[in-house]
């Protein structure tokens, strides 16, 4: 049978109990229909991540206190700027005026006639001013050059922050999608663990329907209070199954609460209803996903920018000394060592997710068809339960087999949802195993 996860669990026990008349209690898994309760649909966890997570407000938060850093750098570098062009245009007007001062000073004897001592103690008032305007001169070249310097380490500081921002986008982005994953990962868990819990609750029941006939037959002498015992035992740990579960669940739904920003005790329900998103996967386009792997990859992304963060480097240590050009040299080498590295371990990653989606379609048709096989089985057992030659108890264990079997079906679907997320999200970034 064609298995969808918008089937919701309890209503399928209460279809199963009215049909075959079966009195066994279902601990239904915890989706409160009340309004008492905010329910979270999967298709919505995204949303919540990005706008509510602590963490994903507070990557937003230091990306743009770092843009703002950078526009601060950037404008009073672009100041300096303005300061050096306007020691340019003063530096011209000095040279303008000394070479006017000395035109001047040369023409002297043409122009004068006179006493040589005159001329000479005007061409010494010459020299004087013309050796304040070449201090003045030399002094706003000295600024000029200074300013230069102040503008080259602000440039050096800005490409540098500018590096750290781009490279910091690429970690918050990556933070953020495996934030949604974990969420994504944390839902699917929950909703597995009910399927085994009910499916234990299922088998507690049974086991104490069987605990109360064996009563019977213990005062009848058929059996001895050993075998009692030992129901009493079986039931005794199967409960405390049931608690662990439970427990399991809590701490699972605490943590989602958390991560979408609300108190670990929330009243919060996580919907049973889930897409069978497997049915877009094909495996043909191995190669075609790949190469979007490698091609989004954050790890990739980042070692790229560590690349050409030591290619910077490297060129700014272009002309100084060889030891420190020959170091940036082996430091670039193993960073490109590195980005290969990298691309062949998200490869085989990628493989790995591939590999598990797989095995995990693969289980899910194998439960599909148990859980056919189940059903023939069961309806066997009614033709002989109609024909008076199986008792209710016997009856019941054959239900149970069915809804377990109904269950594990469910419990493989989910998993393979799990691993086509898994395989989608290696697709837009992330690497997983």
């Amino acid at each position: 049978m064609g298995m969808r996860m918008k089937k919701i669990r309890n209503h399928i026990i209460v279809i199963v109990l009215v049909i075959f008349f079966t009195p066994i209690n279902i601990f239904a898994a915890d989706v409160d229909s009340g309004n008492d309760k905010e329910i979270m649909k999967f298709e919505d966890i995204e949303n919540e991540i990005l706008e509510n997570n602590p963490m994903a407000l507070i990557n937003k938060n230091v990306v743009k206190s770092m843009e703002e850093d950078y526009k601060r750098i950037k404008d009073i570098s672009d100041d300096l700027e303005d300061d050096r062009d306007d020691l340019e245009d003063a530096i011209d007007m000095m040279e303008l005026q000394i070479d006017k001062l000395k035109q001047d000073k040369a023409s002297l004897e043409t122009k004068i006639d006179g006493d040589p001592d005159l001329i000479n103690h005007i061409k010494l008032n010459y020299d004087a001013l013309i050796g304040i305007y070449e201090y003045n001169k030399a002094s706003l070249v000295a600024s000029r050059r200074s300013l230069r310097e102040q503008q080259f380490s602000l440039d050096d500081q800005a490409e540098d922050l500018d590096d750290t921002i781009n490279k910091f986008r690429v970690q918050s982005k990556m933070s953020d999608c495996q934030l949604v994953w974990t969420a994504q990962n944390l839902y699917i868990s929950y909703q597995i663990l009910g399927n085994r819990e009910m499916d234990l609750s299922n088998q507690t029941e049974l086991m104490k329907k069987q605990l109360e006939i064996a009563k019977v037959k213990e005062s009848l002498g058929k059996i001895i209070k050993t075998d009692i015992d030992t129901l009493e035992m079986q039931i005794n740990e199967m409960e405390m199954g049931l608690n662990d579960l439970q427990t399991q669940k809590s701490a699972i739904l605490g943590e989602f609460n958390l991560m979408i920003g609300n108190s670990y005790d929330f009243a919060l329900s996580l919907d049973t209803e889930l897409e069978p998103v497997y049915e877009n996967f094909n495996e043909m386009y191995y190669d075609k996903d790949l190469e979007s792997v490698l091609e989004n990859n954050y790890s990739i992304a980042l070692q790229t920018l560590e690349r050409e963060t030591k290619q910077r480097i490297l060129n700014r240590s272009s002309g100084s000394d060889t030891q420190s050009e020959e170091a940036a040299e082996y430091n670039l080498k193993n960073e490109e060592i590195k980005l290969e590295e990298t691309k062949r371990s998200v490869t085989f990653s990628f493989y790995k997710v591939y590999e598990e989606l797989i095995s995990k379609k693969m289980s899910f048709e194998q439960e599909k068809k148990k859980l056919d096989q189940a059903g023939t089985n069961r309806n066997y057992t009614m033709i002989r339960y109609d024909l008076g030659k199986i008792s209710d108890l016997e009856l019941e264990n054959e239900n149970l087999k069915y809804r377990s079997q109904e269950i594990n079906t469910y419990v493989a679907e989910y998993e393979l949802i799990q691993a086509y997320w898994k395989y989608e999200w290696m697709k837009s970034g992330l690497t997983l195993s």
